[in-house]
């Protein structure tokens, strides 16, 4: 039987060998339909991890190599066309997958690293916004894997599914975003909410193994929480993980404004979640951040462009998918 959007499946895996990953992996999807129910023979995948920069996996600051080099391989068994794609907020994506482990992934399976960095503007309705300009390549993929690093967060609370997806708004255009957004109404919320509609990821896969608690999304400590979690709806696996990380919701802020701007709350009761019982994680309190304000000011955004614009001027080419 295939379940509803409102399923979470949790799965435990205490560490990233390759097999006991793709078992928990399989054990996470199987109960949602099987990786078939997503991925179709000659589908151009994208598998959006965060690659928020270019530090080893044992930082915790990046989705796992192991966990991404399962969810390619399920991938290919469907017949599907695999790329991964990331926009990192420091550094240039060829710099970040070298020592995350992504470039060694590519390489091996002979599949496409693709820079965001080709905007395409897509409009929004409803919102304090406009629109929002997206990498081409994110909108017009076929499919969405979305694999976020479970990560506490001094702007946002935490990392999970809708956040994760902020990768795919292009290069220096995210820091405009929080200067944009600031910490007004959740806008800055709203705003994620909005791309992460647009892009409706087929599926969420989050890399729990080992988190990041305290000041994320790049200075925290590693965190051992044994979790590979699955769903169709990043919003009920974010509110899940709102649970094991132990943050009111108020404090997480695409949660925030989901209740801001839709009046709409994710009820705990209302989710099935399967597997592994949510008791095993919810006991590991997590070291919370100190929390920061959303804006950035103007100054560090212009040496942030000018350092972006430098190293895509000296970064090497990359393929298409």
């Amino acid at each position: 039987m295939v379940k509803g959007p409102h399923t979470v499946v949790l799965s435990n895996c205490q560490d990233y060998e390759i097999g006991n990953v793709s078992k928990a992996l399989q054990t996470a999807v199987d109960p949602l339909g099987g990786i078939g129910r997503f991925v179709f023979p000659g589908d151009q995948v994208l598998i959006k991890p965060n690659l928020i920069k270019g530090v080893p996996p044992e930082v915790c600051a990046t989705t796992h190599p192991a966990v991404v080099e399962a969810v390619v391989r399920l991938a290919l068994d469907c017949g599907g066309r695999p790329f991964i794609g990331d926009s990192p907020a420091f550094g240039d994506l060829p710099a970040v997958a070298l020592p995350t482990g992504i470039t060694d992934i590519c390489k091996r399976y002979g599949i496409p690293l693709v820079p965001f960095n080709n905007p395409v503007y897509v409009p929004v309705q409803g919102s304090w916004i406009k629109g929002i300009s997206i990498d081409r390549t994110a909108v017009e993929a076929d499919k969405i894997i979305n694999l976020p690093k479970l990560k506490t967060h001094v702007q946002a609370g935490f990392t999970g599914a809708v956040k994760n997806l902020f990768g795919c708004v292009v290069g220096k255009r995210k820091p405009l975003w929080h200067f944009r957004a600031g910490d007004k109404d959740h806008r800055f919320g709203k705003m994620l909410l909005d791309v992460y509609h647009i892009l409706n990821p087929a599926l969420h896969i989050i890399d729990g193994i080992v988190a990041m608690e305290g000041n994320g999304p790049v200075s925290g400590q590693p965190k051992q929480l044994g979790l590979i979690a699955a769903s169709v709806d990043g919003l009920p696996l974010d509110r899940v993980l709102c649970e094991i990380i132990g943050l009111p919701v108020s404090s997480v802020e695409t949660l925030a404004a989901l209740r801001e701007y839709y009046n709409r709350d994710i009820d705990l009761n209302g989710i099935e979640m399967m597997g592994t019982p949510l008791g095993l994680f919810v006991d590991k309190a997590f070291l919370l951040p100190h929390r920061e304000p959303i804006r950035f000011d103007l100054i560090r955004i212009a040496f942030s462009v000018l350092k972006h614009l430098r190293l895509r001027l000296t970064a090497p080419s990359t393929h298409s998918p």
